[in-house]
């Protein structure tokens, strides 16, 4: 038993030190939660919504739609578009990312799984530019799953002021059916510590096609946190 948990004690650990030193940039955490798993031969069309209500920096709206595909056996990568409708105001395209996933370990291989993800976004007006690496580890017990996310990057460019970002993530989900899967997630960066229930699902439409959703809720934790985030994730695989 002591050797099935260190595994988890190791998350456990690095969790904790991320959240107490989280200092994420623009005060943005809320997103989706990362698996390390890549399918062969895969493609995806994504579409993401994040929202806060705060009146305050991360107020409002940020889309994603992108698309991906498997480059190899353990590589898959993905291009967004990103817009967001800031305090009420129109939707705007503000700027482009890029993600590359590593599959690190074999589904099974070790007690955990693992991989590594690449991230670099740049604004579409003026000089931003961000980029960071995050590391994601998952593992089951039986029906229960546990997933972190624990990314590190570094923001610069003439119209923000250069830091370093930490984000984090973590997930535990039920896995009650392919369709419906309930979970409890909790989100650490600056100026938010938020926690919430969120379902996830998939859909098989035909030979090699999936659809999945997620839908999520975020409850601010302590008083500079959004009282309420929502998120949601439509995705096509084929």
């Amino acid at each position: 038993m002591t050797e099935l948990l260190r595994p988890l004690r190791a998350l456990v650990a690095v969790a904790l030190a991320l959240a107490s030193a989280s200092i994420c940039a623009d005060g943005s955490g809320i997103d989706t939660v990362y698996h390390p798993y890549v399918q062969p031969l895969e493609r995806d069309l994504e579409i993401r919504l994040t929202h806060a209500d705060d009146g305050g920096a991360v107020d409002g709206q940020t889309w994603r739609i992108g698309y991906g595909q498997s480059l190899t056996e353990r590589l898959f990568a993905e291009v967004y578009v990103i817009g967001q409708n800031r305090h009420g105001g129109d939707l705007r395209l503000e700027g482009y990312e890029f993600e590359a996933l590593w599959q690190l370990t074999e589904q099974g291989e070790f007690a955990a799984d693992w991989a590594v993800l690449g991230e670099f976004e740049r604004a579409r007006h003026g000089d931003s530019q961000s980029g960071s690496v995050m590391l994601i580890g998952e593992r089951q017990w039986g029906r229960l799953v546990g997933t972190v996310n624990a990314a590190v990057g570094y923001e610069w460019g003439a119209d923000v002021g250069d830091e370093p970002e930490t984000r984090l993530t973590l997930q535990g989900r039920y896995r009650h059916s392919p369709r419906l899967e309930p979970a409890v997630e909790f989100f650490a960066a600056e100026k938010l510590l938020a926690l919430g229930p969120a379902l996830l699902g998939t859909e098989r439409i035909g030979p090699g096609r999936r659809l999945r959703w997620e839908l999520g809720l975020a409850a601010g934790l302590d008083c500079d946190s959004p009282p309420l985030s929502a998120r949601g994730t439509l995705e096509y695989e084929f």
